[in-house]
């Protein structure tokens, strides 16, 4: 690819297992439940920093293969080398460099691969991040490079980056990052996204919080702001993501604020107990030069790491349209990225420009008139290395850009210029400014980036910094906001009728009509929440209590109906001009929440839920009934027996040491029941799976509801 034009500066088994007939002694082993709280108290493990708690993790999974007995460890670990290290060739070894001692500096290539829709079966690179780890100093920084980044892949002149990684696998990857920044390999490491997903998945999902809703038919990413327990694929689907004006640099964030909350939330001891499946997943999903003992060796020596000491930036760039406006790339400051990964290996700040915007879109109007100057105060921290001067023939300024809401592309780029309120603003210092807006001279939707600028020399957003960004409609006809304030239920039975108030704001400059034939009402769709099937278009309305004028809101009373089938639905709030539009129609984003309909089960939860079934009421069949009833629903029976007496009554759940959950989904598919947590009591009964069921005279109320 060739660019147009230069950027611009700026246990044993029961013996017998015949329900009805005499129970016999298990001679297995009886394990207690693990008890985090009783080894390590709850506040000393949330007290560590997040890369130990990993560490710990690690260093289990090594402790529980070798407490299975050197042979086997060894064979395990052999082959698990074997496997991680398939795709590393002599070609590879050749081009990394070695390191000299343990405590040496090492540098590693990152790569996330997707081999999903790929054209080749190598799959696409995308994710690419330079991982530095310095053990004597103990600090690591981690720089990340977008995939459009524009760059020379030797032996293939100008492309995208990640084309290297479809050209020549690994062996070109690291010849094309060392020869862009200027940096010394020692090793590499691939994570295929399939792996991301089972990952999750094992894990029992991530809950993420969302601020804007992404709307992006190429990847499945279909979610309204808010709160959401996202599956393996839907975290997938949020972090490939490109649909927003950030594009590329966007979907580095959210990779990075998912695997935080994965971290945040997962990493404990909990998960401990299933941790040879997570490193299962990570065998058949990683591939690197690396052996597990030297991953483990590197581990060992960050654990003295401490959380300033660990730092992430992002290469400097700025879009751009190559190839007659056609390929949209992202032009690097290769000058400035050489400088920063420099700056990481001599221990330096790698960023000169940074900056937090503290507060100020809350006072962004979200609807403008055309051509208008509107004045926001803004409160932003200078994060950078750089000191911001007011005067001068370079000073700083805080300026916009205004892009078009579809196309993504710079309307107005180079925006009104607001100078600093007072002369310097030193790294690490708070400052007010009162922004000026002009706002677009034509209607439409737009996104407003405010942006910091160094005059004469670079756009913040230039360097990898994210601009503050706003919705915003220029004189536009349908514009509005929701808001239920909670009254919508996240679980109803099927066919249920219930009522919800709604405040709608007109951000628009039409007024909304109650009483005539083109009125506004307030309509409902009902989708499929895992597949974003329609399964119902408007399924109900309300009516508006009275005109709304611009700027003006109205609550809306409206009575809905749940839809007839169980299951996970997304209901969607979608005002409607009759007999002109929806408004979503119209490009305004609707409300939604997720709603379940009548009995609901977490599918990632339940397949991973081992259950023992005993039968305590002594009518024969009574456990295998329930095995096969359990089983239609996704349960893992692990074996069923007889209990030591046929003398319960009422049907018996008891969960074993954090497997609450899992015991609530079970109880969710039975009608007659009574659950405790596993106790000497039931020592009796082997606790080798996260679910005991003991059948009682009561279990044909539960196979025929």
């Amino acid at each position: 690819m060739k660019k147009d034009k230069e950027p611009k500066a700026g246990s044993k088994k029961p013996e017998k297992k015949e329900d009805g007939k005499t129970a016999s002694k298990s001679n297995s082993v009886i394990s207690e439940p693990n008890s985090p709280q009783a080894t390590v108290p709850k506040k000393g493990w949330r007290g560590l920093r997040t890369y130990k708690r990993v560490l710990i993790i690690l260093f289990s999974i090594i402790f529980v293969l070798a407490g299975s007995g050197a042979g086997f460890f060894y064979f395990y670990i052999g082959s698990a080398n074997r496997t991680l290290n398939s795709g590393t060739t002599t070609q590879i070894q050749e081009i990394l460099a070695p390191v000299q001692t343990p405590q040496a500096p090492v540098t590693i290539l990152l790569l996330g691969r997707d081999t999903r829709d790929a054209e080749t079966e190598r799959g696409r690179a995308d994710t690419i991040m330079l991982l530095h780890i310095n053990p004597a100093e103990g600090r690591a920084s981690i720089l990340s490079i977008p995939r459009d980044t524009l760059v020379d892949i030797p032996g293939y002149g100008e492309d995208k980056i990640n084309a290297a990684y479809a050209y020549g696998g690994e062996e070109l990857m690291i010849k094309t990052v060392s020869s862009f920044l200027g940096a010394v390999i020692n090793h590499y490491i691939t994570i295929d996204f399939e792996g991301f997903v089972k990952l999750i998945d094992e894990l029992g999902g991530v809950d993420v919080q969302i601020d804007r809703p992404i709307l992006d038919p190429k990847t499945g990413a279909y979610f309204a702001a808010g709160s959401h327990h996202f599956t393996g694929e839907q975290a997938l689907a949020f972090t490939r993501s490109r649909s927003t004006e950030f594009g590329d640099i966007g979907r580095i964030q959210r990779q990075q604020f998912v695997l935080k909350e994965l971290v945040k939330q997962k990493l404990n001891l909990k998960y401990i107990s299933d941790i040879n499946q997570y490193f299962q997943i990570l065998v058949d999903n990683v591939r690197t030069d690396i052996d597990i003992m030297t991953i483990a060796s590197y581990a060992k020596s960050a654990l003295a790491f401490g959380a300033d000491n660990i730092s992430s930036a992002i290469i400097p760039s700025h879009p751009e349209w190559i190839e007659n406006n056609t390929v949209s790339v992202l032009i690097p400051d290769t000058e400035e990225a050489r400088a920063m990964w420099q700056r990481i290996i001599f221990n330096q700040p790698a960023s000169r420009y940074g900056i937090e915007y503290i507060s100020g879109t809350e006072n962004v109007p979200e609807s403008m008139g055309k051509n208008k100057l509107y004045q926001t105060l803004i409160t932003v921290k200078n994060t950078g290395a750089e000191e911001w001067v007011r005067g001068g023939t370079e000073p700083f300024y805080l300026s916009y850009h205004w892009l078009d809401f579809e196309t993504k592309k710079a309307v107005i780029f180079d925006g009104e210029r607001t100078l600093l309120s007072q002369d310097r603003v030193s790294p690490g210092e708070e400052v007010q400014m009162n922004l000026q807006v002009l706002s677009p001279p034509e209607p439409g939707q737009y996104i407003l980036q405010i942006d910091m600028v160094h005059e004469g020399k670079t756009w913040f957003s230039y360097q990898g910094v994210p601009p503050l960004e706003k919705y915003v409609s220029v004189n536009v006809d349908y514009a509005a906001s929701y808001n239920d304030g909670g009254s919508t239920p996240n679980k109803v039975e099927p066919g249920q009728e219930f009522i919800t108030y709604v405040t709608v704001t007109n951000n628009g400059f039409m007024t909304w009509e109650n009483n005539i034939a083109q009125r506004v009402d307030l309509g409902a769709h009902w989708y499929n929440r895992d597949t974003r099937e329609v399964i119902k278009f408007d399924a109900d309305s309300g009516e508006l209590p009275n005109n709304v004028a611009h700027n003006e809101s109205a609550t809306v009373k409206i009575i809905l109906h749940a839809p007839e089938k169980p299951g996970r639905y997304v209901l969607a709030y979608d005002l409607v001009h009759e007999q002109v539009t929806w408004f979503s129609q119209a490009g305004v984003i609707p409300l939604e929440v997720d709603i379940d309909v009548g009995l609901t089960l977490d599918t990632t939860l339940v397949k991973k839920t081992s259950i023992v079934i005993y039968n305590g009421c002594g009518i024969s069949g009574a456990a295998t009934e329930l095995k096969e009833y359990f089983a239609k629903y996704g349960f893992k029976i692990k074996d069923i027996a007889n209990a030591k007496s046929y003398d319960f009554a009422k049907t018996l759940i008891i969960y074993n040491t954090d497997k609450k959950q899992n015991a609530d989904q079970l109880a969710k598919v039975l009608n007659s029941y009574e659950m405790e947590p596993y106790s000497s009591k039931w020592s009796q009964y082997p606790a080798n799976a996260d679910l005991i069921v003991i059948a009682g005279s009561d279990y044909k109320q539960n196979i025929s509801w």
